[in-house]
C-alpha cells in the first residue's frame, strides 16, 4: 500500500482507478465489507484500488467539544494495510476543506483529481458541507459523468447497524466485548510511558502510565488488556480512572504488565482492550485493594485461555 499525503502528489499510475473515501475511524466490520468491494471492483477492471481519508477526522473540527476518535492516523494506516489497497491519500482536514459543498467535492476531487472510474461507499456515506451530500447525490452526480457508484449494506450485529457512533457508545459504557465485535482488531489506546505516584511498586504491582492518549478512552473501569511495545507482548490488568482508596480524582491510564520486569518510561505501549473486569470502587484499607488486585490479576490470566 502507497502512502500519499494529498491527493495533488498522487502519481499518475494511480489515478483513474476504485475510489472509496471516508473517515474509515477504527477500521470496523463495515469498513472491511467496502474494502472488499473496493479490491473487486479494482481487480475485474484492472485498475488501481485507492483508499481517500481525512486527516484530523473532521468532526474533531466540526463539533464541540470534539468527538475523540477510535484511532490514530499511525493505527489507521496501519490497519488499512491489512486490506491492501494500492494506494491511502491522506487528505488533510481543513476549514477551507470543509466548507466545500457536496456538489464541489465530488466534481473537483472524484472527478478531477482523481478519475475514479467507481467509487465504493457505505449507504449512509455523507459528504460536504454540513454533510449536504448523502448516498442519492451521489449516484446522481456519478450517473453525470458515467462514474459507477457502489453503494454498500450496512453491516448489522444483534440488529445493530456497525458504527463509529455505535462503537463509541459501547467504549463509552465500558462494553469491550461488544465494541471488539464490531471492530477488525481489539480497541486500542496508545501513549507514552509517564511518571505516577509509584504507589503500585508499594503494593507489589508495579504499574506503566500512559500519557498523551489521542483517541477515545473507555469507561472508567478495571480491563484485561494485551500491552506491546519495543521488548514484547504482555498480558496486563490496565486501570481506567481515579484512584479512590487514596483520595485521588485524576483521571489515569495505568497498566500492571503480568510477568515482565523493566523499566518502561518514555516508552511508547500499546494497549489492546480484551474485556472489562469490574468497575472502579473504594476500598476500606490498602489490604483490600491488594487482595483485588490479586484477583484481577487471576482473570487477566484466565483471559489468556478464554476461561
Amino acid at each position: 500500500m502507497e502512502t500519499v499525503n494529498g491527493i495533488e502528489r498522487l502519481p499518475e499510475h494511480l489515478r483513474g482507478g476504485a475510489a472509496s473515501l471516508g473517515k474509515f475511524d477504527g477500521m470496523h466490520l463495515g469498513h472491511s465489507q467496502i474494502l472488499a468491494q473496493l479490491k473487486e471492483h479494482a481487480e475485474r477492471r484492472g485498475v488501481p484500488s485507492v483508499v481517500l481519508t481525512f486527516d484530523p477526522p473532521p468532526t474533531v473540527l466540526l463539533r464541540s467539544p470534539p468527538v475523540q476518535p477510535l484511532c490514530t492516523l499511525e493505527r489507521k494506516i496501519e490497519l488499512l494495510r491489512d486490506f491492501n489497497p494500492d494506494a491511502l491519500v491522506i487528505i488533510p482536514t481543513t476549514p477551507d476543506f470543509l466548507r466545500q459543498s457536496a456538489e464541489t467535492f465530488f466534481f473537483e476531487t472524484v472527478v478531477e483529481k482523481l478519475r475514479a472510474t467507481v467509487v465504493v461507499e457505505g449507504e449512509n456515506f455523507s459528504f460536504g458541507h454540513e454533510r449536504s451530500g448523502n448516498a442519492t447525490a451521489m449516484l446522481c452526480f456519478g450517473k453525470q459523468v458515467g462514474i459507477d457508484i457502489d453503494l454498500v449494506e450496512s453491516v448489522r450485529i444483534d440488529e445493530k447497524i456497525i458504527s463509529s457512533s455505535e462503537i463509541r457508545r459501547r467504549l463509552l459504557a465500558g462494553d469491550i466485548r461488544g465494541a471488539n465485535a464490531m471492530l477488525t482488531k481489539p480497541y486500542r489506546l496508545s501513549g507514552d510511558v509517564i511518571h505516577g505516584e509509584h504507589r503500585g511498586r508499594t503494593l507489589g504491582f508495579p504499574t506503566a502510565n500512559l500519557g498523551d492518549v489521542q483517541t477515545l478512552i473507555p469507561k472508567p473501569g478495571i480491563y484485561a488488556t494485551s500491552v506491546q511495545g519495543e521488548d514484547g507482548e504482555y498480558l496486563a490488568a490496565t486501570h481506567i480512572g481515579a484512584n479512590p482508596t487514596f483520595g485521588e480524582t485524576a483521571m489515569k491510564i495505568e497498566s500492571f504488565l503480568l510477568d515482565f520486569d523493566g523499566n518502561l518510561y518514555g516508552k511508547t505501549l500499546h494497549i489492546d482492550f480484551l474485556d472489562h473486569l469490574r468497575d472502579v470502587v473504594r476500598f476500606e484499607n490498602v489490604d483490600q485493594l491488594r487482595r483485588q488486585m490479586e484477583h484481577d490479576v487471576r482473570q487477566v490470566r484466565a483471559t489468556r485461555f478464554g476461561l
